[in-house]
Formats: C-alpha cells, sequence, structure tokens
C-alpha cells in the first residue's frame, strides 16, 4: 500500500490568502432591494420528452450541483455570469452560473444592471445573502419574481450609499481556499 501511494502524483493543497484592509460591520451595511441591481428574466418551461442530451447545463430547482439537473443539446440558452434563484422546488437556493444554460421555469435567472459588474467572487457574496432570505418564502409562500425583485438585502456600502461590491469581492479572496474558486 505504501508503494502505492508513493506512486500517485499529487501537489498538496496550498492556499493564499489576501487581507482586507477595511473592516465593515454588517450593522453599517446598506439596504438594496434585489430589482435594483438585477435585471431578472424568468425560465421556461422544458418537459422530459423534448430534452436532447448535450453539452448545456440544464437547470432545474434543485439544492445540489450548483442547480445542473442535466446535460442538453439546445440553441437557446441562457448567457453565463449570472445568479440563478429557485422560486420552486428548493426555495431560495441560489448559484453563481459561469457557462450558458438553460433555466427551467422554476428558477429565475438574475443579471447584474449596468452599474456594476459581477464575478464570481462578489456574486458568491451577494449568493449568500440571498441564501439568508430563503426561510421567509417556504411551504405556501412561493417567493415569486415580483416578491424576488421587492425583497431587500443587506450588502456592504460605500461612503456615497451605493453597494461596495469591490469589497464583497475582497472579502471572499480573503477566505481560506479562495484561490482554489
Amino acid at each position: 500500500m505504501e508503494c502505492f501511494i508513493k506512486s500517485l502524483h499529487y501537489k498538496r493543497i496550498h492556499t493564499s490568502v489576501s487581507r482586507i484592509e477595511k473592516e465593515i460591520h454588517p450593522s453599517e451595511w446598506g439596504e438594496y432591494a434585489l430589482g435594483e441591481l438585477f435585471r431578472f428574466e424568468k425560465g421556461k418551461r422544458l418537459v422530459k420528452a423534448d430534452m436532447i442530451p448535450g453539452s448545456v447545463n440544464y437547470l432545474g430547482a434543485i439544492r445540489e450541483n450548483n442547480g445542473v439537473r442535466e446535460k442538453i443539446e439546445t440553441d437557446f440558452f441562457w448567457e453565463q455570469n449570472s445568479i440563478t434563484v429557485n422560486y420552486n422546488g428548493s426555495v431560495g437556493e441560489a448559484f453563481y452560473q459561469a457557462e450558458p444554460f438553460w433555466a427551467s421555469d422554476d428558477v429565475n435567472v438574475l443579471y447584474a444592471k449596468g452599474f456594476w459588474t459581477l464575478n464570481k467572487y462578489n456574486a458568491l457574496f451577494i449568493i449568500t445573502v440571498i441564501k439568508a432570505n430563503r426561510y421567509r418564502f417556504s411551504y405556501g409562500r412561493k417567493w415569486t419574481m415580483e416578491k424576488m425583485k421587492e425583497t431587500v438585502l443587506r450588502l456592504p456600502r460605500k461612503e456615497d450609499g451605493t453597494p461596495d461590491f469591490i469589497y464583497m469581492e475582497e472579502y471572499i479572496r480573503s477566505l481560506p481556499y479562495s484561490d482554489r474558486i
């Protein structure tokens, strides 16, 4: 067994962690409606009989695997660099989408409005805050698109009152193993 283990070529996991220069306390964060920050699109229904196996991620209202239920072939898809939020099934599950995908009709797709740029780091920060709100929309109270747009998130803010997306990104980058994201 020892010889086998030695024969494996592996690299130890090392991580680099950067420090955040300024600290922001949640009590000082600003309140922003999701509709102020994102443009929303509703997913589309696709029945199993119309699915052809392929290479495009098909997102369902599930909580595992970044929401990917299976891979399909399609000419139409939503663009990457977005956040998807389930409003049915596993309500409130949110994921960052780095590749083009098809979103089922149980999923809302959120694109950053033009005054800021979404990336995987600030998206992960915002997704955590979105998920913290899911408890309010379970069982008989669906998180419809209108309710989602009106949902207020508390986020770090700059002195001028706008969301501090740079801080959000730097915070995620400062976490252990963030260089593996």
